[in-house]
């Protein structure tokens, strides 16, 4: 006990002879924060100016916004001249650190640095010192006062207008909106491929994969009648994706259930405003696919939206089969046919699986919503 005592005695003794001999301006930094100004700026970034007190000093920039549907905290990996970001996964909230090289020139100078592309929120920014190398044990400040900035993006309007007599099989249309990026920017235009067209509706399904859940939430025997998809489609993507007049142009359409490829069936038919897709359908030549489940059929490949990959969907990009047309990364979809305890879905180079994945176990199935719009009776555009 007496040697131990005697080790900390001269542990304490160097560690005050080192700050004894440290210059004053060494002591000085170990407890200031840095001082900075912040503005929004291009309606979606942040401008943070530093004022640099010491030589060779790195700062660091905290920006924190807790905001809305599903909130998270993210931090931010890339490098952009030189400025670090640095990305990890933390729950509820939305972090960015960014490490900033300042000038190595005399103490009166400023360092800026922009964050791009925040969510419309309230930010608060905070920011403290490093020296030389980015190493936890290398900060020698305290983070300075938060200030706060707000941050308005502009909203992204899209064309609803349409000559529906010119409108054909394979085209692309926008219709109701869902937040698509990454990060969270506010609600984007949805597009849709038209599948087919008849005088008065169109069957359309979405682009990209829009989001990512399990076919069902428990891991038990269910039908397309039954599971949560359908209840989720039905409810709150129904409501978070379209407004009131575009509610009214979504046809409830009778949904068949059969499914040729299992001896179970697929359940009874529904009655739904937005579905998915049978295994069926996903092989039929009217609709611009192949017949053929085992084909890489580039058009049923699709791709994830930034916001389905942040929700879980696997994104797919080696190799050219496992590429969509306009050479987007692929990810794996569901069908709502269902084989006992599986349900059918798409994979990535476009093969479709007739015999099933576990319906609450698999991990990146992602989510193609398909609808009946209705088009207009008197007149040819909308």
């Amino acid at each position: 006990m007496k040697k131990v005592l005697q080790r900390i005695l001269t542990i304490e003794c160097m560690l005050a002879l080192a700050f004894a001999v440290l210059p004053a301006t060494g002591l000085h930094a170990l407890y200031q924060a840095p001082s900075f100004t912040v503005k929004a700026v291009n309606g979606t970034d942040v401008e943070v100016t530093i004022e640099n007190h010491f030589t060779d000093t790195f700062y660091e920039v905290w920006i924190t916004s807790d905001y809305g549907y599903k909130g998270y905290r993210n931090k931010v990996e890339f490098s952009v001249g030189d400025i670090f970001y640095k990305y990890n996964d933390i729950p509820d909230g939305y972090i960015i650190a960014a490490k900033v090289a300042r000038d190595r020139t005399p103490k009166t100078t400023s360092t800026s640095v922009t964050i791009k592309n925040l969510p419309n929120a309230r930010v608060s920014v905070m920011v403290r010192a490093h020296q030389e190398e980015y190493y936890i044990d290398d900060v020698f400040s305290e983070f300075s006062e938060a200030k706060t900035v707000k941050v308005t993006a502009q909203k992204k309007g899209y064309k609803s207008s349409y000559d529906f007599s010119k409108v054909k099989k394979g085209d692309i249309i926008k219709f109701g909106t869902y937040e698509q990026d990454f990060p969270l920017d506010g609600r984007d235009p949805i597009e849709w491929v038209v599948l087919d067209k008849t005088k008065d509706r169109m069957l359309v399904m979405s682009k990209y994969a829009l989001d990512c859940l399990p076919y069902n939430t428990k891991d038990t025997y269910v039908t397309w009648e039954n599971c949560t998809l359908r209840k989720w489609l039905n409810e709150e993507f129904y409501k978070t994706a379209f407004n009131k007049t575009e509610k009214a142009m979504i046809r409830k359409t009778k949904v068949r259930n059969t499914n040729t490829y299992s001896k179970y069936g697929s359940g009874n038919d529904t009655k739904d405003k937005v579905f998915l897709l049978s295994t069926e359908e996903v092989l039929k030549k009217s609709y611009g696919f192949d017949t053929d489940s085992s084909a890489e059929d580039i058009n049923r490949r699709c791709a994830p939206s930034n916001y389905a990959v942040r929700q879980g969907a696997t994104r797919y990009q080696h190799g050219d089969s496992m590429l969509t047309a306009d050479s987007k990364g692929t990810c794996p979809w569901w069908l709502r046919s269902t084989i006992g305890r599986d349900a059918s879905n798409v994979l990535t180079e476009g093969w479709v699986d007739t015999d099933g994945s576990s319906v609450a176990g698999s991990d990146g199935f992602a989510v193609r919503p398909v609808m009946v719009r209705e088009l207009p009776v008197e007149s040819s555009t909308q």
